[in-house]
């Protein structure tokens, strides 16, 4: 098996881009695109070196399940992550994604993702119309912020396009600097370095949501029914009418 080169990555996900009516330049709300393709999709609390699991059946249904104790952007990555497993992995198998995995697959969904998410174009042509010389801190965070990506995935892109050089890279990726800090003291939001919240910790996106409304707007099933159908699979947003996280997905 070959890895995938960062020309085919880059092509793919463009591809994939133009076929859901995306512009290459656009930051991607990944709850979207998952409503978009009707895959069913939970988030829920996964071990730490877990990052998230997609499945397909023969009839070609898909699932994915995204670990909420993730922070959002690397939840982000790995819907993206994720995707290319449903869309373009031969195997039919469960995938189960897990921390620094060396497997070629992974490495071949993970280049695929960081190219869906940001294509290269988009990184362009936020460099030259940002007038940077030499990539910044600030810079970089103003930039995965636009594009809603961790900033590990936004490090890791910089240093494959030889924008950052080994030292830097390693420097900047230290545990011990804290990037939510330094994003607040730039005054954005910081909840793009943070896990869930507890009220997105149990979370469902897919056809059984609108469906269960449907029929119940038609009369088909009492009120007392949708609710039990709804609070069971954790939207309690819905029943009690509480407003949603209204963070970029």
């Amino acid at each position: 098996m070959t890895r995938l080169t960062i020309r085919e990555a880059e092509m793919l996900a463009q591809k994939f881009r133009i076929e859901l009516g995306l512009s290459m330049f656009e930051p991607i709300s990944t709850k979207t695109v998952l409503r978009k393709l009707g895959i069913l999709t939970m988030y829920r609390p996964l071990s730490d070196n877990s990052f998230g699991i997609s499945a397909k059946s023969e009839s070609g249904k898909m699932f994915m399940l995204v670990n909420c104790n993730s922070t959002r952007g690397r939840q982000h990555f790995t819907v993206a992550h994720e995707l290319y497993h449903l869309n373009f992995d031969e195997s039919s198998d469960t995938r189960i994604c897990k921390l620094d995995s060396k497997d070629e697959i992974e490495d071949k969904a993970n280049k695929f993702a960081s190219y869906f998410l940001m294509p290269k174009c988009a990184l362009e042509d936020y460099y030259y119309r940002n007038g940077i010389k030499e990539w910044t801190l600030k810079d970089m965070v103003k930039c995965e912020q636009l594009f809603q990506i961790s900033h590990k995935a936004m490090l890791t892109r910089l240093h494959e396009e030889e924008y950052l050089s080994d030292e830097k890279f390693e420097k900047l990726s230290s545990p011990s600097f804290s990037i939510r800090k330094y994003a607040a003291n730039l005054g954005f939001d910081t909840s793009l370095y943070e896990s869930s919240p507890e009220s997105r910790r149990n979370y469902v996106l897919g056809n059984l949501i609108p469906l269960t409304e449907e029929v119940y707007e038609k009369e088909y099933i009492p009120k007392r029914l949708r609710d039990q159908v709804l609070l069971k699979n954790f939207r309690a947003d819905i029943v009690y009418n509480t407003e949603e996280d209204s963070g970029f997905d």
